[in-house]
Parts: C-alpha cells; sequence; structure tokens
C-alpha cells in the first residue's frame, strides 16, 4: 500500500504536472526511468520484508522492526541492481507501449486533473489494443520473475549474481507451476479489479457517448482506494507464489542431498509435500543453505 501511494502520486504528477516538453527526449526518458526504478526498488523490498517475516515466523517471533533492520542491513545492497535490471527492462517495454499506443489514445495534457480522470489514468482505462494486452503480460512475466530471485538473495545470502543465476535455474527447472501461478494469479487479479472496471465502463463516456451513470467525486475517489488495495493484493500473491515456489524447490534440495549422503535414490520434486510458508515450526531456515 505505501509502494501503490508512491506510485499514485508519481502517475498523477507525470501525467497532468510534468513538462514533458521542456527538458527533451533524452531527459523525458531519463525522469520515466527514475520513476520505474525508483518502483522497482520499493517493491523488491517490500517483498525482502514479507521474505525476512516469513523466515521468522518459523522461530514463533516474527518482528515488523526486526525484520526491516535485517532487510536494510543484510539484503539492501543485492537489491539495488536487481531493481536496476528489472526497470531496465520494465522501460524498455514501456517505451514500446508508448509507442504503439500513441497513435490511439487522446492526450492526456487536454484533460483536467479530477477525481474521474485520475481513476481512468492510475486504471489505465483507455482503448483496448492485442498489443498493449501482450505487453503487459510480458511485464507481468518479467515482475514474476523478478520475485523468483529475491528469495535466493534474501533467503540463501546468494548476492545479485548467484541468485538470479539460482532464481533462473529453479525457474527452468519448475516452468509449468510458474505458469500455472502465472494464470492464477493473473484470474485473481481480474477478480479482484472487475468492481473497478465496471465502474469505469459505466461511469465514463467516450468518442461522444455520455456515461451511463454519472457518479460523484467521492465515488471516483474510494474507486482509487479500492485499486490501491486490489493493487496490492495482486502483487501480494504473485509474490507468495514465487517465495512458496522456491521454499519448495528449497524442501526438494535438502530432501534429495540427505538421500544423496545416505546412499538412497533422490526423491522426484512430486514426492516432496508443498511447504507451509507461515510455518511455525523450525525447518528449512534452520538449515544451512543448499546453492546448487
Amino acid at each position: 500500500l505505501a509502494v501503490w501511494a508512491v506510485y499514485a502520486a508519481g502517475v498523477l504528477y507525470l501525467r497532468y504536472s510534468f513538462d514533458w516538453k521542456a527538458l527533451g527526449v533524452k531527459a523525458d526518458i531519463g525522469v520515466l526511468f527514475a520513476f520505474l526504478f525508483l518502483l522497482s526498488f520499493l517493491i523488491l523490498m517490500s517483498f525482502a520484508l514479507v521474505l525476512e517475516m516469513i523466515r521468522q515466523a518459523e522461530s514463533g517471533r516474527p518482528s515488523f522492526v526486526r525484520a526491516l533492520g535485517e532487510v536494510i542491513a543484510r539484503d539492501m545492497i543485492s537489491v539495488l541492481p536487481l531493481a536496476l535490471v528489472w526497470a531496465i527492462i520494465w522501460l524498455a517495454l514501456t517505451l514500446l507501449e508508448i509507442a504503439l499506443s500513441s497513435k490511439n489514445k487522446e492526450s492526456d495534457s487536454d484533460r483536467a486533473m479530477n477525481a474521474q480522470n485520475a481513476a481512468e489514468t492510475l486504471a489505465n482505462f483507455d482503448h483496448f489494443s492485442f498489443s498493449e494486452a501482450f505487453i503487459g503480460a510480458l511485464e507481468k512475466g518479467v515482475r514474476m520473475v523478478v520475485f523468483l530471485i529475491l528469495p535466493a538473495i534474501a533467503w540463501e545470502d546468494l548476492g545479485f549474481f548467484k541468485g538470479t543465476k539460482k532464481g533462473l535455474a529453479v525457474l527452468r527447472a519448475h516452468l509449468k507451476l510458474f505458469v500455472s501461478g502465472y494464470a492464477l494469479t493473473y484470474a485473481a487479479a481480474m477478480v479482484a479489479f472487475m468492481p473497478a472496471a465496471i465502474m469505469m465502463t459505466v461511469g465514463t463516456g467516450r468518442h461522444g457517448h455520455p456515461p451511463l451513470v454519472h457518479f460523484p467525486d467521492y465515488a471516483w475517489v474510494a474507486l482509487i482506494i479500492y485499486m490501491g488495495f486490489a493493487w496490492s493484493l495482486s502483487l501480494y500473491l504473485e509474490q507468495m507464489f514465487m517465495a512458496q515456489l522456491y521454499q519448495w524447490h528449497m524442501a526438494w534440495q535438502e530432501a534429495a542431498a540427505k538421500a544423496t549422503s545416505a546412499g538412497e535414490k533422490a526423491p522426484s520434486f512430486d514426492m516432496i509435500p508443498q511447504p507451509d510458508l507461515l510455518s511455525r515450526t523450525p525447518g528449512l531456515f534452520a538449515q544451512s543453505p543448499v546453492s546448487d
């Protein structure tokens, strides 16, 4: 929710108050990149905080303050390059989306800043196009891959390079589970944003058509707040699914290592029960990390 507040304030400022023609194209791209990097870093730090709370839950004494201190002291340096790489990819996809949609969208510079227009901007409610939907799907896929890499940094202290290598190895090993998580979280996001989509459809008019319902400003403000919760829930579900997949992989590695050391056949991944992310009993995090 804190990241959503930064996101919403930044998007509205850049859409309605920032003068994109004053500095030139290169400077504009620099401003956009700085904003995306800030969002990437804040989202990853919030996820790192969640991961530390999950680790502490095994001891039965999770502490928000202690977890925040641990994340800042231990993970922040490794999160920075991951956020940088994510922001670069995010920028490339955003510029592509802008190029594909510039001919179809009406200019926001001609629209007044009010509650309804703010809600439409934050919801990215405009003409549907398959190209934009495809880019949005790519952005979600990249985001979930990044979420799969972060547990290697936060839980196994592998650093950026080794953590990225480990996260991508987990992705390759369990691609079907990743795809199923992608589909499930996509469906959950559609359900979460359905009320907003309905209100947008009946409350806005385009191409000379009047809206079916005229909502007051407080209704649009309430919708913005609702979208903040829906956005936060959608990202949280993505993060928790990727965290559980990574923890499942860790449990499989630990079981395989024990079987190998005992001279037994290593179990298949399907034989390992899915772990409980919020377990209150000592488990994986009480063991030495397995980085192979």
